[in-house]
């Protein structure tokens, strides 16, 4: 009862608490609101009125150049507008130069004043002396004085001075000579960048900016400058939105500031346009919202900091309140809270007691289980760390090397190594597979106690403890399959050698009598005949295999290396293989677009390469459909390497079939004897000859978007990198 009401105390406290927080924020929020429309009307004011003054001296400098304009103009006409050419003759003068120059330096904004004649040469200039030969008559200022009989001063777009490159914009004034007639133009060239610097020394750190532009929106001066938009009509612009499309000849807005900049994180900005009332000008005045808000920032930073710190006070009075209303209960409930935590302790910790006594169990039947297997498995187990250094090894490995326990402990493994042969741990460092997989299978010679050496098959898996690698290494004696293997093969060659001669024999008779030599053979007896003498090819090629076999088990596969040009051999190969291919409907070709085959050689045994090279071409051949294609291609590797691939159109390689492909009598299923033909052992010798030439050689199989089949590649050294073709 007593936690119920002081609940129901603590919910209306909070409530209330929530409601005058809300009130605080309420009231801060709408003064700062009027804060800020205060700031902004004010602002309004006083860009208005610093626009107004702006736009009174940009009049007053456009009567200053009018009026000197004008000077010079009556004094050209009251004394020399006889005629076009008579004032030719008379303003090429230094005088009159001189009297242009005096004018210049008298208003800093004009940069130049020029006199043309009625073609638009330029007569005379403040410039130069003797006034520079080029022609202005292309300029809208010039053809405007000469169009128009009643123009009298004319304002021009901006343009780049032909002498100095510079934006200038010109006033001119029409000359007329005795008769009225056009005889040439008073011009004066106002600088954009004098208005520049003078706006820069208004723009209060960059907050401001201003532009003066024509009545149809061209820009002639600003500041910021975007020399880009110079001469340019701006029709999207704050002043094009006021004047047109809002029909007032002044007034204040506000604006995104991307309209004005072009960039679309640009910050509002306030705007104060005036149209010139004697001239056809513009003038924008702007401040950026940094600026007109700069005091309202600061006073609404303080309304925040006052307002936050008002509701922390009364949320940490309202909080201590709380805390002190409710520590009393909190007090009462403690005593039962800790009662029921010392019973749930007190079962957890006899939880855990048993928890702990059945992992010890577990543990130690799992270690028992383990040292039992290894100290009674058939095989030797060595542990090695990875120092080299010999860590354990059961009864089986201390009975193959003829060591107790106690004299290899300790010691480096190196003591179970043949002399010159480096120790387990650096040789398998030196293993590709062992990098790739951690692990590897090897067959080795080993040294016993005492000096002797016997064969012996390792299988080697890393493990890590504590951070450290560590190897593993399952030892077997091979010595009595070595001594089998040795009478298998001496078995083998003994019969084969004792088969190939009668069937060489064999097969050169039944050759003869195919090719006719005994005369025309009945139809009867041809079909048998050939069926004989493929099966006495069949029987040679699988004896020539298994004494290939022979041969690399002894190590006895002698092998002449030479550098050879890699388009040549893959040429060579495609005819050898040319007749199955055409017996089978396939097509073999050689695809070298790049001429990376043609530009490079191999160094390969070319008997060797021909007879692996027949081995894969024959069986892409054998497996592709009728009508189908097997392709020859090249392909650069790094680390000088070159990738020779063969692909088909077949069903590619079965996955249960791809881990022993490359072993001796191995065949995708017990069919492909019978429908494809061969013995099994091409690939095998295959891998071997290619190893034996520094190279790999593997496959993979193409999607069905790639045309699906079998791709098998060598992957060879290259000889040279220069062009061989």
């Amino acid at each position: 009862m007593m936690r119920f009401a002081a609940s129901h105390a603590s919910r209306i406290a909070k409530t209330l608490v929530i409601c005058l927080i809300a009130a605080i924020l309420l009231a801060a929020g709408a003064f700062i609101w009027t804060l800020r429309v205060q700031e902004i009307h004010k602002w309004e004011k006083q860009t208005e009125t610093f626009s107004i003054v702006l736009a009174e001296n940009t009049s007053q400098q456009m009567d200053f150049g009018y009026t000197a304009l004008s000077n010079i103009a009556d004094r050209i006409e009251d004394h020399w507008s006889v005629s076009a050419d008579y004032l030719s003759k008379q303003l090429g003068t230094n005088d009159f130069h001189q009297f242009l120059k005096e004018k210049v330096a008298l208003f800093p904004a004009i940069e130049v004043i020029s006199v043309l004649d009625v073609d638009g040469n330029v007569i005379s200039t403040s410039r130069d002396f003797p006034a520079p030969t080029y022609n202005l008559g292309e300029r809208d200022y010039f053809q405007v004085q000469r169009n128009n009989v009643t123009q009298k001063v004319y304002l021009s777009n901006p343009v780049r001075s032909k002498t100095t490159g510079h934006w200038l914009f010109f006033l001119s004034h029409r000359l007329t000579g005795s008769d009225g007639e056009f005889i040439g133009a008073v011009i004066l060239g106002i600088s954009p960048d004098f208005y520049s610097r003078f706006y820069k020394k208004l723009s209060s750190d960059g907050h401001a900016a201003i532009s003066l532009m024509r009545d149809d929106f061209t820009y002639l001066a600003q500041w910021p400058e975007r020399k880009e938009e110079i001469g340019h009509a701006d029709l999207t612009g704050s002043a094009y939105r006021l004047v047109k499309e809002m029909n007032q000849r002044s007034g204040v807005l506000i604006t995104n500031g991307a309209a004005s900049s072009g960039q679309y994180d640009a910050p509002k900005r306030m705007e104060a346009i005036q149209t010139l009332d004697k001239y056809p000008l513009i003038l924008n005045f702007s401040i950026d919202e940094d600026l007109y808000l700069a005091d309202w920032w600061k006073m609404s930073t303080a309304v925040v900091i006052v307002a936050l710190s008002a509701t922390a006070v009364l949320a940490a009075s309202f909080r201590i309140l709380i805390r002190l209303f409710l520590l009393r209960e909190r007090d009462m409930r403690v005593m039962t809270e800790l009662k029921r935590e010392a019973d749930l302790i007190n079962r957890n910790q006899a939880g855990l007691l048993n928890s702990l006594t059945e992992q010890q169990s577990a543990l130690k039947e799992s270690s028992d289980r383990l040292q039992a297997i290894f100290q009674n498995a058939v095989d030797g187990i060595v542990m090695i760390d990875e120092s080299g250094t010999i860590e354990a090894l059961n009864p089986a490995a201390a009975l193959i090397y003829r060591y107790s326990e106690a004299e290899v402990i300790g010691k480096n493994n190196q003591l179970l190594s043949p002399q010159g042969q480096p120790g387990l741990m650096e040789l398998v460092m030196t293993r590709r597979e062992f990098l790739k997989t951690g692990r590897l299978r090897l067959e080795i010679e080993r040294v016993r106690k005492g000096g002797d050496l016997f064969p012996a098959e390792l299988a080697i898996s890393e493990y890590f403890l504590a951070g450290k690698r560590k190897l593993i290494v399952f030892v077997r004696d091979i010595s009595e399959r070595r001594k089998i293997e040795r009478m298998k093969n001496e078995f083998i060659s003994t019969v084969s050698h004792e088969l190939r001669t009668p069937l060489t024999a064999i097969r050169g008779a039944l050759g003869l009598l195919i090719g006719g030599a005994m005369g025309v053979l009945p139809e009867k007896i041809l079909p048998l005949m050939s069926m004989a003498h493929k099966n006495s090819i069949s029987l040679t090629r699988l004896i020539n295999d298994l004494l290939d076999i022979q041969k690399i088990e002894a190590g006895k596969m002698d092998f002449m290396i030479e550098r050879l040009n890699l388009y040549q051999l893959l040429q060579s190969a495609v005819q050898s293989n040319q007749g199955l291919a055409t017996e089978l409907a396939v097509t073999v070709s050689v695809i070298d677009e790049n001429h990376i085959a043609k530009s490079h050689a191999i160094q390969v045994d070319q008997g060797r390469f021909q007879q692996v090279m027949a081995n894969l071409i024959s069986n892409a051949c054998k497996y592709s459909p009728e009508g189908g294609a097997v392709t020859l291609s090249t392909s650069l590797l790094p680390n000088d390497q070159i990738r020779v691939a063969v692909a088909d159109q077949g069903i590619g390689v079965p996955d249960n079939f791809k881990d022993r492909i490359f072993q001796k009598f191995s065949q995708a299923d017990s069919s492909d004897t019978r429908a494809k033909g061969g013995t099994g052992l091409g690939l095998a010798i295959s891998k071997v000859i290619i190893q034996q030439m520094q190279g790999e050689i593997g496959f993979y199989n193409r999607s069905a978007e790639e045309s699906g089949g079998a791709v098998f590649y060598l992957d060879l050294p290259l000889a040279v990198t220069k062009d061989l073709a």
